[in-house]
């Protein structure tokens, strides 16, 4: 939480934290931080006590999704021809023309829209 900005007293009963350890353990951590970020950007006061959070909301955050978060797919995206002139992140290269004008173009070779079964 102090790496989210949140600095509060976690100064507390015993029957809080172990109610805490639950939270944690079915919850996790990012999910009780974000929680606490937009409670604290909601509140009239700045809270000064871990307690706010907690009979706030921590104890009504449903259980953490077993399912991994979607990571950015690269699904369809050729691998890099490593071509000189093929920019890795846009997949284009610098053509110029006859009249001597630069203009950026797909590859042809690892440009997704060239790409099996993409139409250019």
């Amino acid at each position: 939480m102090t790496e989210a900005g949140i600095t509060v007293s976690w100064s507390m009963k015993a029957a809080d934290w172990l109610d805490i350890a639950a939270v944690v353990q079915r919850a996790g951590v990012p999910a009780m931080v974000a929680f606490a970020r937009d409670a604290k950007a909601a509140a009239r006061q700045k809270p000064r006590y871990a307690t706010f959070f907690l009979r706030g909301g921590w104890r009504g955050l449903p259980p953490a999704s077993s399912v991994p978060p979607p990571r950015p797919s690269s699904a369809g995206k050729p691998p890099h021809c490593g071509h000189p002139d093929c920019d890795p992140i846009s997949r284009t290269r610098e053509v110029e023309d006859d009249r001597g004008l630069r203009s950026l173009h797909n590859c042809p070779n690892c440009h997704p829209a060239h790409a099996k079964g993409h139409a250019a």
